[in-house]
């Protein structure tokens, strides 16, 4: 264990504290930094253990030097409120001992479990120490159930270019069918609404990539995506032994919106392109305790009934923050690519995980940009908000990017 009490009575950050509801308690910006610090010159034993919890067989997320309150803490599983603290040679002493103790207490009072270690133990008899951290988990987390209960809700989107090709929309479709548990898939349009555009004679025009929604477009893309590739999906589904429903956002009005304002100095309008003010979560909940998979059309409504065309990243994200009072929420892009690539022309140089400070450099150093931004910035937005995991992958590898065997996981520390 860092031997770190700050009992420095600074103010505790806005951003951080929710009423001891999120996983850092009203850590300061300066635990928060000293944590930052702390991960560059971790103990051999805490090397060793974080190999073993940073991806392990109980698909649990635990985080390292990790601030709680006026502490920073060895390692964090928020799911099962956990601590787990190495102590060094030091703690033996009386004084450090005591600090130990009064440390302990405050994390219990917060409703954390604490267990201790020496780094002997982690280093010469590591078996024991994974064994009784096993038991631990066997005790607090009962599969599907995690964070305080919760049942496990996976909400994944998938890519248009997937939509358009045939074999890997039902490959995909089929992987997507055997997950266990409840699930809500979210499609894109892919480019079948172009091309019936093209037949129709109504020109398409496109904005730095964003398509503009006239009101002929309009009917094109409800046709299109709330219509024949949201049943063909269904029906995919259904072939598959998936009960599966499908929405869109009129429908039970389960999304509303409202027509996005012209945006930019030119005032560019974008047509009828919706922006998400609400998702009716009671509706959601109650067809998946009907044991309904749904999948959803990125059509929805504003106030006056009037249809718009919104951004299925965009209503990925809504639906599982909305989704995550009631639920552990898992949301997983997939689509053509293997993640988040510091090379987009090489498949393989995927970024295992990206965090704001991160996220941040790949952006000023123009690694990442054009379409992956908003879907990265969608991605932040969820983790910030109460979605419990999300991750970004090739759809032809959901179950590995469920269990973080592929893919760019989103973390927010």
């Amino acid at each position: 264990m860092n031997n770190t009490y700050y009992n420095d009575n600074l103010k505790y950050s806005p951003l951080m504290d929710e009423g001891g509801s999120n996983m850092y308690y009203g850590a300061s910006n300066l635990i928060f930094q000293k944590a930052k610090e702390l991960r560059n010159r971790t103990t051999p034993a805490e090397e060793i253990l974080w190999s073993y919890l940073h991806i392990n067989e109980w698909r649990l997320k635990f985080r390292r030097q990790h601030p709680i309150a006026n502490y920073i803490v060895d390692f964090y599983c928020h799911s099962l409120k956990l601590v787990i603290e190495l102590d060094g040679g030091i703690h033996s002493v009386e004084e450090v001992k005591l600090n130990d103790d009064n440390r302990e207490n405050h994390l219990k009072e917060l409703g954390l479990t604490v267990i201790r270690f020496k780094n002997e133990e982690v280093i010469y008899n590591l078996n024991k120490v994974m064994e009784t951290i096993q038991n631990i988990v066997n005790l607090q987390h009962n599969t599907p159930l995690g964070d305080g209960g919760k049942e496990k809700l996976y909400v994944i989107k998938i890519g248009g270019n997937i939509i358009d090709d045939e074999n890997k929309l039902s490959s995909f479709l089929k992987s997507f069918a055997d997950l266990s548990g409840l699930k809500v898939l979210i499609h894109g349009g892919g480019k079948l609404a172009t091309r019936l555009a093209e037949q129709l004679g109504i020109q398409q025009q496109l904005i730095e990539g964003r398509r503009i929604t006239d009101a002929e477009t309009l009917k094109i893309v409800t046709m299109v995506y709330a219509g024949y590739i949201n049943k063909n999906i269904v029906a995919q589904l259904q072939s598959n032994n998936c009960n599966a429903l499908g929405l869109s956002g009129p429908d039970g009005s389960l999304i509303k919106a409202h027509k996005r304002p012209p945006l930019g100095d030119g005032g560019i309008d974008y047509g009828f392109v919706g922006d998400v003010d609400a998702v009716n979560n009671t509706l959601i909940k109650s067809l998946l305790d009907q044991d309904m998979s749904l999948v959803i059309a990125p059509i929805t409504q504003d106030k006056n009934g009037q249809l718009l065309n919104t951004n299925a990243d965009t209503i990925a994200q809504e639906i599982a923050k909305a989704m995550s009072n009631d639920y552990e929420v898992h949301l997983i892009y997939s689509f053509e690519k293997s993640g988040v690539l510091l090379n987009a022309e090489d498949d393989n140089s995927v970024i295992q995980t990206i965090n704001p400070d991160y996220y941040k450099d790949l952006k000023d150093n123009k690694v990442i940009f054009a379409g992956m931004i908003p879907k990265l910035d969608n991605a932040f937005m969820a983790v910030q908000q109460g979605v419990k995991r999300v991750v970004i992958g090739k759809a032809e590898q959901l179950h590995q990017l469920i269990t973080g065997d592929a893919g760019t996981s989103i973390i927010y520390e």
